[in-house]
């Protein structure tokens, strides 16, 4: 374990008792100076000086948000936020120190919460003219759920921004789950829904410390690597992406559980909560919230099961780091104007959200490839008939893929990537295309062999009803 990770371990051990105690409080406005302030000192302590990053991005973010039009103010947000974020990562080339891990992780997650924050602003208002010019028996839920109450001012949006949950390690939650925590005034069972998530953490944690003693990705840029032979080199990269996953998922349950001890995305299991979203449907009285279950799917991050398990690379994204997954989809592929591209515009915005380094470029934007290789197959290939069989072998295709993308986002230089993608031939981008074209081939011909039966079907059904 490095350094940095035994920090990031010990902030979040920190902050499990401390959302014991913020539960606790029921006076909203000393929840969140108390908040802010475990927050804003955890930021102070880890970034030191790099902290004015933090106070510029929230500041500026704070003057948009306040002062600029609905219409406008998610354009405006999302272009200083990600410009900024830019400026943030090349401050060496300006003789300013350059960023520290710990700055730039608090940098990458309140991107998602201003960007986020100003999104949630202009659903809000629109929510409120729809319900304005609607009836109240015509308003749907998802209508009344972008509703806030109160506009967030200049102090609110730092309150937010520094809230200590989530403000080093995620996930993303939005400015509203966020206030209805604050706004918390009845007890909320923590311990067994805390205790479903910690039991995953002997097994994945364990298996890191060991596996990372063996496999670590610092090899793969050593000269002596590439004296293995093909099959070596090739394989290396399954036990590499464990390693990787099995730190994601460890840090990421240990978030989950943080949240869970503050009530933080606590929601009754009948306003049917979604992970990020919050609750979909509206919220009971308060006489039946004293008798209701909770639940936690507003900052479940991390389902490790299906993330493994699922046979489609889509599917196998959708259940990895999920609450930025959704704000992905919801803030940029959904809104998104060039509707050919809002894959690859969705992926590329992910790809400048990580870092400027080519390796996240590289995989992320082949991940529209072997997208589209993945869809093409199977609108070609697979039928009722094979499917158990044809699920197993784009398992097989999609999870050697991920293990590939992965080098390129853990190797992170352009001269590293490629030197070992070079070292492997290739091997996932030849058979990307190689599948394209297979599933070019043969699609059409599917679609005049559906076309032919439906024309038969068609003449049969009309003999019939000539010979009635």
């Amino acid at each position: 374990m490095s350094q940095d990770e035994f920090i990031y371990l010990l902030m979040l051990i920190i902050s499990m008792p401390l959302g014991y105690v913020v539960q606790q409080i029921k006076i909203p406005n000393q929840k969140r100076w108390i908040c802010f302030g475990a927050g804003i000192s955890m930021v102070a302590i880890v970034c030191g000086q790099n902290i004015i990053h933090s106070l510029i991005t929230t500041f500026v973010s704070s003057l948009i948000i306040k002062f600029s039009s609905k219409r406008s103010c998610p354009t405006l947000s999302f272009l200083f936020v990600f410009g900024y974020l830019t400026f943030f990562r090349t401050t060496h080339y300006f003789g300013l120190p350059p960023p520290t891990s710990f700055s730039n992780v608090v940098q990458l997650l309140l991107t998602l919460r201003m960007v986020g924050l100003a999104f949630e602003i202009q659903d809000s208002w629109k929510a409120k003219e729809k319900i304005a010019k609607s009836k109240t028996e015509e308003i749907d839920n998802r209508t009344l759920m972008a509703v806030i109450d109160e506009a967030p001012g200049i102090i609110d949006v730092f309150m937010y921004a520094y809230c200590y949950i989530g403000i080093l390690t995620g996930p993303y939650y939005k400015y509203k789950v966020y206030r209805d925590m604050i706004k918390q005034t009845c007890d909320i069972p923590t311990l067994k829904p805390a205790f479903n998530r910690l039991k995953y953490i002997v097994p994945f944690g364990g298996a890191y410390l060991l596996l990372s003693q063996y496999f670590y990705i610092n090899y793969i840029r050593e000269d002596e690597f590439y004296d293995n032979p093909f099959w070596y080199r090739y394989l290396f990269m399954f036990p590499v992406f464990i390693v990787f996953r099995l730190r994601m998922f460890s840090a990421w349950v240990l978030s989950e559980v943080v949240c869970i001890f503050a009530g933080l995305g606590a929601y009754p299991t009948q306003t049917n909560p979604k992970c990020a979203q919050g609750p979909t449907k509206p919220l009971p009285q308060d006489s039946e919230i004293l008798s209701t279950d909770y639940n936690f799917e507003t900052i479940h991050n991390i389902d490790g099961y299906m993330c493994d398990t699922v046979s489609t690379l889509r599917d196998a994204m959708r259940y990895w780091n999920m609450t930025v997954q959704w704000w992905l989809k919801n803030y940029i592929y959904v809104r998104c104007p060039i509707k050919p591209l809002r894959t690859s515009i969705t992926l590329f915005v992910s790809a400048i959200w990580h870092g400027v380094h080519p390796g996240y470029f590289l995989s992320f934007l082949t991940i529209p490839i072997m997208l589209l290789a993945e869809d093409l197959m199977i609108q070609a290939f697979r039928t009722e008939g094979n499917s158990w069989i044809y699920r197993k072998l784009n398992w097989f295709v999609r999870s050697r893929g991920l293990d590939y993308l992965a080098m390129g986002f853990l190797l992170l230089s352009w001269k590293d990537t490629i030197r070992f993608w070079s070292s492997v031939y290739f091997i996932p981008h030849i058979f990307s295309v190689l599948f394209i074209i297979i599933g070019l081939v043969f699609k059409p011909k599917q679609k005049k062999l559906k076309d032919e039966k439906d024309n038969i079907k068609q003449v049969s059904q009309s003999i019939g009803k000539k010979t009635d």
